[in-house]
């Protein structure tokens, strides 16, 4: 969603986004398949190649982007 969002041109909603995520990882600071929202807890395994990628891409982004002068 950050990635989306920061496409659309809301660097704003973007770096929320990006927030919101590292706040959902576990105490390890691993990210689950899926997370319980009723039991405010994650589940299923924990496939961490993809998503830490993709974090990284989005870290490197929003990194870029708040270079910029506006």
């Amino acid at each position: 969603m950050a990635l989306a969002t920061d496409r659309i041109g809301d660097r704003a909603g973007a770096l929320r986004w990006f927030e919101r995520t590292g706040a959902a990882c576990g105490s390890a600071g691993l990210f689950a398949e899926e997370y319980d929202v009723r039991q405010r807890q994650l589940r299923g395994n924990l496939p961490q190649a993809f998503v830490h990628a993709l974090l990284l891409e989005c870290a490197v982004r929003l990194a870029d982007a708040a270079a910029l002068p506006f």
